[in-house]
């Protein structure tokens, strides 16, 4: 990446923690009008903080990602993939400067992504939620996991169903 395009990118990214530390700063904690009104006016601030909260927590989440643009920018390593080590595209970083993967790299992530059913994870933290189920892909061959998956699921009907099987006769359970 040329000199030009690095200090453009520094501009934006100290423009954008400006802008943010701004908003962040003027969106200060007014808790005061919380227990004021009746019930619903409490319920409806309530809802109201919460999302404020959220929204914060997105904010916070933004300005690591600035932060880590800009070291990388004074580093030199601004534009690499942190996966493969190769350039992102200019058109990549113009659509969302702070990017650590390349196009491929990313794609390919998501596409591991969405094989496991059972496990989600958090876009804005990182950390893995529902991490007692167990991760279940039927990507691969196993038979005799296909096997009990669909002969639980068979019982779980016959319990729902009082006792009654699919085709209608009465099942031992």
């Amino acid at each position: 990446m040329n000199e030009m395009n690095l200090k453009d990118f520094k501009l934006l990214f100290t423009t954008m923690k400006t802008q943010l530390l701004e908003r962040v700063s003027w969106e200060g904690g007014d808790s005061q009008g919380l227990m004021s009104g009746d019930i619903i006016d409490q319920t409806t601030n309530e809802r109201d903080t919460q999302l404020l909260l959220k929204l914060k927590g997105r904010d916070r989440l933004f300005l690591k990602k600035i932060d880590t643009a800009l070291t990388k920018i004074n580093n030199g390593t601004f534009g690499e993939c942190e996966d493969c080590g190769v350039d992102i595209s200019l058109t990549r970083l113009h659509a969302r400067p702070t990017a650590s993967f390349c196009i491929h790299c990313k794609e390919e992530m998501e596409k591991t992504e969405g094989q496991v059913l059972y496990s989600k994870r958090s876009k804005s933290s990182g950390k893995t939620l529902n991490h007692n189920y167990e991760n279940v892909s039927f990507l691969n061959d196993d038979a005799n996991l296909k096997e009990r998956q669909v002969s639980n699921l068979d019982e779980w009907r016959n319990k729902q169903n009082g006792g009654i099987s699919q085709s209608g006769t009465l099942s031992a359970n």
